[in-house]
């Protein structure tokens, strides 16, 4: 077992105690943070995994180089698990270093192990779990996952599962049949993950169900430069999916794509306009029509968006919304683009 010393703890301590504004005259010495260790060849292999574990950066990487000459990956990995199953107060930064150590060097991930780690009380040790099922996937982990997030879900505590981890260890387990439990994670958490996720497990599904998260957004909200309703980076995921797999216009909340088209944040916009005119020539009178329902200024921040970027398709699409729009200042809007 690797056995670790509480020095990085007690040194970050006192750098911030050190800050602290104090009524007295003397001096709040503050103690040096001590450099790595030269990591040499005949280094013992639990000293040098306790260097890599708690230094990081290029002494981790020289202790990987170590364990590969010295063809010691077996021993090292279960040196780790051992740390990481015994060790209840290592700190996030020395739990990441050693996660990254396991998967480099470990065979394969043992259920059991995923298990209590991802039933822990410490929500570093569950998000822990779910990353090495990311990094280490298997026919084995796969199973035990679906039996962890059926097991939370029965239990009443799916809020410890519905984290960005899980749904990259689903994603990497490729477990279809957790679509509809990352999809749960869409829409409470927002993280781009459970984007991905849902995209790799059954990508058209999921295009059509990506527009009831993008309909979380007030429309006011979209003429803003932040949003806060929704995440950004999801969002983006999602509509970059959508051009390569388009939902069903006739799915609900398709109308939606519009706000975004003519959102103030440019790559938003650019996007949604994208993916709306990749249902043009075909879908143009469908397209206008909806167009039509919207607000005034909705329509004529897309007549102007079309202004600079009008081809053809555009102007078909301008066409029928000439005839189908009850405004006439877009009306004439339109009159005179197409001029």
């Amino acid at each position: 077992m690797i056995v670790f010393s509480k020095k990085l703890v007690v040194i970050a301590t006192a750098i911030a105690l050190g800050a602290c504004v104090t009524t007295k005259t003397e001096k709040i010495e503050t103690t040096k943070a001590e450099p790595a260790p030269e990591i040499y060849t005949d280094m013992p292999l639990d000293k040098a995994l306790e260097a890599g574990i708690n230094y990081g950066g290029n002494t981790l990487d020289s202790v990987k180089k170590l364990i590969k000459a010295r063809g010691e990956s077996a021993q090292a990995a279960k040196l780790v698990e051992n740390t990481l199953d015994q060790q209840t107060d290592l700190q996030p930064h020395q739990m990441m270093n050693a996660a990254h150590l396991f998967i480099t060097n470990a065979d394969r991930f043992e259920p059991e192990f995923f298990r209590k780690l991802v039933r822990s009380s410490r929500v570093p040790a569950r998000m822990l779990g779910w990353q090495l099922a990311a990094g280490k996937p298997s026919r084995d982990i796969a199973s035990a996952i679906e039996s962890e997030l059926t097991y939370a879900i029965d239990s009443g505590i799916e809020e410890n599962v519905l984290v960005p981890q899980m749904a990259n260890a689903v994603r990497a387990n490729q477990l279809k049949s957790s679509y509809t439990v990352v999809r749960q994670g869409l829409m409470s958490n927002g993280a781009e993950e459970f984007v991905l996720a849902m995209a790799a497990l059954e990508p058209d599904r999921a295009s059509n169900e990506f527009l009831k998260y993008l309909a979380m957004v007030p429309p006011e909200e979209l003429r803003q430069l932040t949003l806060s309703s929704v995440n950004l980076y999801s969002c983006i995921a999602i509509l970059k999916h959508m051009r390569r797999h388009a939902p069903d216009t006739a799915s609900a909340g398709f109308e939606n794509l519009y706000f975004y088209s003519v959102s103030r944040n440019t790559g938003l916009a650019e996007l949604a306009q994208v993916v709306l005119e990749s249902y043009l020539p075909q879908n143009s009178e469908i397209l206008a029509q909806m167009l039509a329902k919207h607000p005034v200024w909705v329509q004529m921040a897309y007549l102007e968006s079309s202004r600079r970027r009008m081809n053809p398709k555009i102007g078909l699409l301008l066409g029928e919304l000439r005839q189908a729009t009850p405004e006439k200042d877009v009306a004439r809007e339109i009159s005179e683009i197409v001029q």
